[in-house]
């Protein structure tokens, strides 16, 4: 149901909302409950954000920042409810542990950009022609009225757009992307502060660990498919934590001939994290969906069990058995 018609009225006729996303909260997730979040405030309603994980660092910059909170946050009221709001999540089981609060609110909106959504909530809006949720987000406004749209809010909006398309740089930016940014800029936002606030802030262990992690760069014959392996040890040995992964897969998408990239990471848990990354037009969320994975065409990711050598070996098994590669090892 791609009705913002019955999503606003839900919006008018309650007073408290509680605003979440996936586990491993990103970009798009946090700029989008962000910018809900003002939307309530202006609405005159009580709305919370709580997530599963703590803000990643890189984002404290955002407005009001503050107000994203995570489950260590104990003191947060989430009693009386009256609706839910999931944004940029797929399933309803991704929210991981913010699920106990929300099987038990009545009313679920579920906002997504993903082909894969399992239209999970009361209302649904799936739009996987957007190129994040921060762009259904815009339409919401425009949809309730575009007066309520401001620097802050725009600012929240643009990062969810520039971090979910990779600086414009994925196959999901479309002219009506552009469009949507060109009306965020002029609200006052300033796009090389936020830029810079997310892409220049490495740490010295973020720095090391991206060291160690391309001296385990290896390709296919053909350098058509690379991958890059982060173990325990070295996040330790470089006393960089998780959050300082992100970014990494990235540098390995940047190898000339490349099609494919692939990292794959230990979790504390003693799980492998898996990235995938794409160019033109090899779906790595179909691929992904294998290992019960998914994200988007050109960025997903699915978690396995097992030692990270029998993953990889699993995982290049099966994208080698491709056509497209089988023949490139």
């Amino acid at each position: 149901m791609n009705n913002f018609n019955e999503i606003t009225k839900l919006l008018e006729k309650n007073n408290s909302f509680l605003i979440t996303s996936h586990k491993n909260i990103d970009g798009d997730a946090i700029g989008s409950e962000l910018a809900l979040y003002f939307i309530l405030k202006k609405l005159n309603k009580k709305p919370i954000i709580l997530n599963q994980d703590r803000l990643p660092r890189i984002y404290n910059f955002l407005p009001d920042s503050d107000k994203v909170h995570c489950l260590e946050d104990n003191y947060i009221n989430i009693k009386n409810i009256d609706v839910g709001i999931i944004v940029d999540c797929s399933n309803f089981e991704r929210i991981e542990e913010t699920y106990k609060i929300f099987k038990n609110i009545k009313n679920i909106i579920n906002i997504d950009h993903h082909n894969s959504n399992e239209n999970y909530g009361d209302l649904n809006y799936i739009d996987s022609g957007a190129s994040s949720v921060g762009e259904i987000i815009y339409d919401l406004i425009k949809f309730i009225n575009l007066d309520l749209l401001d620097e802050k809010i725009s600012t929240c909006l643009y990062t969810a757009i520039i971090t979910d398309t990779g600086s414009f740089r994925y196959s999901n930016v479309s002219s009506k992307t552009f469009s949507v940014v060109s009306d965020l800029a002029s609200q006052g936002i300033k796009p090389n502060l936020i830029a810079d606030n997310i892409y220049n802030r490495n740490t010295y262990s973020g720095l090391k660990l991206l060291g160690k992690a391309l001296l385990t760069l290896e390709v296919d014959k053909s350098n058509y498919v690379s991958w890059l392996t982060i173990t325990r040890d070295m996040l330790n040995n470089t006393e960089a934590n998780d959050e300082e992964v992100e970014g990494i897969i990235d540098i390995a998408r940047t190898l000339e001939n490349t099609e494919v990239s692939i990292l794959f990471r230990e979790t504390k848990d003693n799980k492998i994290k898996v990235s995938f990354r794409s160019k033109g037009d090899f779906n790595v969320n179909e691929f992904a969906g294998k290992f019960n994975g998914g994200g988007h065409p050109n960025s997903s990711g699915c978690v396995c069990s097992g030692k990270i050598t029998e993953v990889k070996e699993k995982i290049l098994s099966e994208l080698f058995k491709i056509s497209k590669y089988n023949k490139k090892q």
